[in-house]
């Protein structure tokens, strides 16, 4: 089995209502300038703004943003989710 591409996985929890709630609790400012958006558009509007990135598949072409999208959401949600099922 393949591991699935990293801006496929975000597109994927970007459907999830978990880590939307997460993103609007971690990055309020953020998930509020994109209130005009649907709210799984709104969580990858918010990915591509906290990794600095134009759009998700430079998570695959770009190491850095990789790492940013890491270090701020998926590492973070992960122990989010774990404290949250606790």
């Amino acid at each position: 089995m393949t591991r699935p591409a990293l801006a496929r996985t975000a597109g994927i929890l970007c459907g999830h209502p978990a880590f939307r709630q997460f993103v609007a609790e971690r990055f309020p400012a953020e998930w509020k300038d994109f209130s005009d958006l649907e709210d799984v558009e709104r969580a990858a509007a918010v990915i591509r703004t906290v990794c600095e990135i134009p759009s998700r598949r430079e998570l695959d072409a770009d190491p850095a943003a990789a790492q940013r999208f890491h270090a701020k959401l998926g590492f973070p949600f992960n122990a989010w989710r774990r404290a949250a099922c606790a």
